[in-house]
């Protein structure tokens, strides 16, 4: 790693201000999506309100998904900005920001600071970059992490007898674990593979510097991990890594992925597929990129399609797939494809693309974002609650019990949103106190609950479902 100049220093503060200024656009009328972003968002607040920095809770429930990390960034971000969805994105956005400043600085060693910076506008302007790079979820700081290790992993390659670059890799692999669990960790097998194959022309760590940095690392990890498993007696780990690691690999969970062998086998190219609109624009031009340097492969190429290929085979061959889940080879790919693009294609092509691409991703959260906020269920029924809706009202949900939702609600109320049966909606309602009980209009009308304080239609966005959503009070 070398000095850079105040002019490089301006360039990659530019960078990062203007990734972070694209990518915040429309973050404040998009409301938190998918099932996820609320979870994190909503975990993190009751993180803040607890005090309990250990166990994310999501609806005063444990909730054992993922490492703190993201939590903590969260939660950060909501001291300074307020729990809204602005701040909830806020860290991804950063993260993302961050990961094409490295980009930028890792392209400038690999070859020339052009090459740095097409490749951090090529990462960061492809469509999976614009939908996760803003999302409330843990991936961006996963990545951020992940790059950070792999590159000062390569660095590593080339002064094996560094200890600060040993130190500095152990490191992030333990931040990136921190954000997401063991994927982080594809660069481990990166840098292991890389000082394998060249262990007779280099100098290379022995087994006891890699199992005193691997300890390192799980030490860093285990700061949080003791506590967390003592306070919670080992289901952390067990729903943490048991679940959400080892049962993702083998069984397809929450209908993402195949349920039986035929399926699965069926499901094998469904990465090969989905790069190419995840991917998009540059997934045009990624087969002829991808197939130069597979045929003329350096150390360097080399190094980056191990991460490629170590990222896609593991989740080819797990059970369950979503799209994003190869989200951290894209990295690689945007280096690689930068690095081809000089000698194959004009710059001209280049400017090209990435103008339009802005252009695109500068209208969608413009014109788009506000008109999903229009069409959610749950944006649309709040605001004719806000009279019925106090500090200590009890809130009840019955068919519709979305994470956003529940994170609108808790914006609102003290107390928890609870869950009850249709059966169970008049008695709910007759107990003291200020009461309000939400639930789809076909439920309100099959149980015949009577006159409504609010009703509004719109779309649960999750399920992609059109619905009308009844508030009943205790009170009417």
């Amino acid at each position: 790693m070398q000095p850079h100049s105040q002019a490089s220093k301006a360039k990659l503060t530019l960078l990062f201000v203007v990734v972070t200024l694209l990518l915040c656009l429309g973050n404040h009328t998009l409301p938190l999506i998918d099932r996820d972003e609320p979870r994190f968002a909503e975990a993190s607040r009751e993180m803040l309100q607890s005090g309990d920095w250990i166990v994310p809770r999501f609806n005063n429930a444990p909730r054992y998904d993922k490492p703190p990390l993201i939590y903590w960034m969260h939660a950060g971000c909501y001291r300074l900005l307020g729990d809204n969805a602005f701040a909830a994105r806020l860290p991804a956005v950063l993260c993302t920001a961050a990961t094409a400043v490295l980009l930028a600085l890792w392209g400038g060693r690999l070859a020339s600071p052009v090459i740095g910076f097409q490749s951090a506008l090529i990462y960061t302007l492809c469509v999976q970059s614009f939908v996760h790079g803003r999302a409330a979820v843990a991936d961006p700081p996963m990545v951020l992490f992940s790059v950070l290790a792999a590159w000062v992993g390569w660095e590593w390659l080339r002064k094996p007898g560094s200890r600060a670059l040993a130190l500095a890799f152990w490191t992030s692999l333990a931040l990136g674990f921190l954000a997401k669990g063991p994927i982080a960790w594809i660069p481990l097998g990166m840098v292991g593979w890389a000082f394998w194959k060249n262990r007779r022309t280099q100098p290379a760590p022995g087994p006891v510097a890699w199992i005193l940095g691997l300890s390192f690392t799980l030490a860093l990890v285990a700061l949080w991990g003791i506590p967390a498993l003592l306070h919670t007696r080992g289901e952390f780990a067990a729903v943490g890594l048991g679940k959400h690691v080892v049962n993702r690999s083998l069984i397809s969970m929450e209908g993402h992925g195949a349920k039986n062998l035929f399926g699965y086998l069926a499901t094998l190219p469904f990465y090969f597929l989905t790069v190419f609109p995840s991917f998009a624009p540059w997934s045009f031009w990624l087969p002829a990129a991808l197939r130069a340097h597979w045929q003329k492969r350096t150390p360097d190429t080399s190094y980056l399609l191990s991460g490629i290929i170590l990222t896609f085979a593991i989740f080819t061959l797990s059970r369950t797939k979503l799209p994003h889940y190869t989200l951290p080879a894209f990295p690689y790919l945007a280096l690689l494809l930068a690095l081809w693009w000089k000698e194959a294609r004009p710059a001209l092509l280049w400017r090209k693309t990435t103008v339009i691409t802005i252009a695109v991703f500068t209208l969608v959260p413009l014109s788009v974002f506000p008109i999903v906020k229009a069409l959610s269920a749950t944006e649309s029924l709040l605001p004719l609650l806000h009279k019925n809706l106090r500090a200590e009202s009890a809130v009840a949900l019955v068919d519709y019990r979305e994470p956003s939702l529940i994170w609108s609600l808790r914006s609102k109320i003290t107390g928890y949103p609870e869950y009850i049966t249709e059966a169970g909606v008049k008695e709910w309602l007759a107990q003291p106190g200020p009461r309000i009980c939400i639930l789809s209009a076909e439920t309100a009308a099959k149980i015949g609950a009577g006159p409504s304080i609010a009703e509004a239609q719109g779309w649960n966005l999750a399920k992609g479902k059109r619905l009308t959503l009844v508030a009943l009070s205790s009170e009417h």
